[in-house]
């Protein structure tokens, strides 16, 4: 991509944003994925309102075969727009561990695309309104190997869930693309470790990056609400609701 200033043409390097979805895994009641249907509408339909022009977006979706499995007419037609990477009903592992079958996904998105085309890539948990374009400008701004934070929840009734240690956040986080493919191929060769001890992929970015030295700076906020309405079953409860 080309930016013109004055006479000179100076050339820089896109951003990408890997979007998850998982619309209608099978463990859930007919009524529960179609209600997850109308979040994912409002969510994503939301990242595309915010997202800079530096950015390219994919979403990867691991419960439906093609865009004719979405039952809601309004994500259908959202999704006609997006660059979609359906991995098939059959494909989500993440059934006992929701951060596996997201890292499955991004594994899934890096082999569509070619990562050395971008400076940074965002990995981007699409269920949850991300309020403002903070965390992408933030990304566009990288200067570091990585982008990572662990802030608090903070919930509508006024409880507050302490961010804990050893672990970063992974609703949002970004890394050079050669970054974000080592962590993707470190985090592959370890699903049946991550499944069979049931370790939250939150950790498992925090071992990576322990482990591999990464130099990153620090996202002290989100900006993102998300209802946890899984919580007491209800869908609309607003004490369900937290933000960080």
């Amino acid at each position: 991509m080309l930016e013109y200033n004055d006479d000179e043409c100076i050339s820089y390097m896109k951003n990408l944003a890997v979007g998850f979805s998982s619309l209608r895994p099978k463990q859930y009641s007919e009524d529960v994925c179609n209600f997850r249907e109308k979040e994912y509408f409002v969510c994503i339909r939301q990242i595309l309102r915010i997202l800079p022009q530096s950015f390219d977006f994919i979403l990867c979706e691991n419960t439906i075969d093609s865009e004719s499995d979405i039952k809601n007419d309004d994500l259908k037609n959202l999704i006609k727009d997006v660059d979609l990477c359906a991995m098939g009903s059959g494909s989500n592992i993440g059934s006992n561990n929701k951060g596996v079958g997201e890292l499955s996904q991004l594994k899934t998105a890096l082999e569509k695309v070619n990562p050395s085309d971008y400076e940074n890539i965002s990995y981007v948990t699409t269920r949850g309104v991300l309020t403002c374009p903070y965390v992408f400008e933030k990304t566009e701004r990288l200067e570091k190997q990585a982008l990572l934070g662990n802030p608090d929840f903070i919930w509508m009734d006024g409880r507050t869930s302490p961010a804990s240690s050893n672990l970063f956040n992974d609703q949002f986080f970004s890394m050079k693309s050669n970054i974000m493919v080592d962590f993707s191929n470190f985090s592959f060769d370890r699903f049946d470790y991550l499944i069979n001890n049931h370790i939250g992929s939150e950790y498992n970015l925090y071992d990576f990056v322990v482990q591999n030295n990464i130099d990153y700076e620090e996202l002290n906020y989100l900006g993102r609400i998300r209802n946890d309405w899984s919580a007491n079953g209800v869908p609309f409860d607003a004490n369900n609701f937290h933000f960080c």
